[in-house]
């Protein structure tokens, strides 16, 4: 498994992930950053990140 650079500020993150904590940090460089191959999960990990911020705009 690749290691992930640490970020030293939260600033460089949507504010959402940043009031989330260390470890939701690592786990969303770690979306973002992973080489998805196959285009069908790529677009299944592209509509679940839509989905959870969309469901945390309306609360």
């Amino acid at each position: 498994m690749k290691q992930v650079a640490p970020i030293s500020t939260a600033s460089m993150l949507p504010a959402l992930i940043a009031a989330a904590g260390e470890r939701t940090h690592l786990r969303f460089l770690e979306l973002f950053a992973a080489n998805i191959r196959n285009p069908h999960t790529r677009r299944t990990c592209v509509d679940a990140v839509a989905d959870f911020k969309s469901r945390n705009r309306q609360e």
